[in-house]
């Protein structure tokens, strides 16, 4: 093994967590101001619906926010302080360190530029990834064979010499097997792996885990 190909989102961060914290603190204004189980609800649904600045708005109003000016002080508020509350999970920092002493280490993320970009900025990715692949930049998504063979060709690896880590089971795992290269899953609740799907190399629950799959002391 020469090379570990990292996913972001919900690999590196969970971005569930993330996205619950954040909102508690962004929409402090006005969940202070309700009852509590309500406030856990609107959290619990703003979760469950993936809410982003697109969609917050017309979340707000759904969830009860019939002033204008307030619903867009709301989403400035969580704009303006998304990315800066972003954090690793815990452990992580210190999993890439030991990694990056070992192996070269890459990352393909799927999304826009502008939000990756600011993540991995935020994260302070660069100290440990030579090689970044956002799929906003580079024209296909994971699945896509062809981020992950230009990721391959970046890190200067064969296919046998690398292997894929993340959380979803087709972006991640069925997209590393099109190229014949091994994957790690990391296995959470809200993803169902599919049948159809050839088991992955190795499974963890958390992305720290896995120097037990690539028995590393």
């Amino acid at each position: 093994m020469q090379a570990i190909i990292f996913d972001l989102d919900d690999t590196l961060y969970d971005l569930s967590r993330h996205r619950a914290q954040h909102l508690r603190r962004a929409w402090a204004s006005w969940l202070t101001g309700i009852a509590v189980l309500e406030a856990d609800a609107v959290i619990t649904r703003a979760v469950r619906e993936r809410i982003f600045f697109a969609d917050m708005e017309q979340f707000l109003v759904r969830a009860g926010v019939a002033d204008a000016t307030q619903r867009s002080r709301l989403v400035e508020e969580s704009r303006a302080t998304w990315f800066t509350d972003l954090h690793l999970d815990e452990g992580v920092a210190e999993l890439l360190s030991t990694l990056a002493g070992s192996y070269t280490l890459g990352l393909i993320t799927n999304g826009p530029s502008w939000t990756q970009r600011a993540k991995i900025e935020q994260l302070h990715l660069s100290q440990w990834f030579p090689h970044m692949l956002v799929s906003g930049e580079y024209g296909c998504d994971k699945p896509d064979g062809r981020i992950f063979a230009a990721m391959l060709e970046r890190l200067t690896v064969d296919v046998s010499a690398a292997v894929m880590v993340g959380d979803n089971p087709d972006a991640d795992i069925r997209g590393a097997h099109g190229v014949g290269m091994r994957a790690i899953w990391i296995r959470h609740s809200h993803m169902v792996y599919p049948d159809d799907l050839a088991p992955a190399w190795g499974v963890v629950d958390h992305v720290t885990a896995i120097p037990g799959v690539l028995q590393l002391p």
